[in-house]
């Protein structure tokens, strides 16, 4: 079992735990005499939701940090909105037109049109945005109208 496996575990428990206390399947409000129980339950799900987010986050950047050390002369990663690893690039330019690439298939893809796709440095800073298919199009539009 996982991290991220026992806190979504815990989550659901807590989220069947809030629906007990509730007065309705809303869940906003609680039970006559429950709302101790309520908000008990309320502050734990939120704190699960921080803690698989964070676990999630932490998993990408070791996977990361994994990759940068194998290969240490990487200077630009390609990545998506998701945070999946694209590609690792030494030039910029090469980096560029990589997310380019990517970004028109996934504007073909009905399942990945749209995801972003980013070009960050080693530090995970994000310094290029894709634009694809979409700028060529925004550009005609922009003709045809004067």
């Amino acid at each position: 079992m996982t991290r991220i496996q026992l806190f979504r575990e815990m989550y659901e428990m807590s989220c069947h735990n809030l629906r007990c206390y509730s007065e309705s399947y809303l869940m906003n409000k609680p039970k006559v005499g429950y709302t101790k129980q309520w908000k008990k339950e309320n502050e734990k799900i939120e704190l699960l939701k921080e803690l698989i987010e964070e676990e999630k986050n932490r998993e990408k950047n070791c996977k990361y940090n994994q990759i940068l050390n194998e290969y240490p002369n990487i200077q630009y990663l390609v990545k998506n909105s998701n945070g999946s690893l694209l590609a690792g690039t030494y030039r910029l330019e090469d980096a560029k037109e990589t997310a380019e690439v990517y970004k028109k298939e996934y504007l073909k893809d009905p399942l990945n049109n749209k995801l972003d796709i980013y070009v960050c440095d080693k530090q995970g800073k994000n310094i290029y945005v894709a634009e694809g298919k979409k700028s060529c199009i925004k550009n005609e539009e922009k003709e045809e109208l004067e």
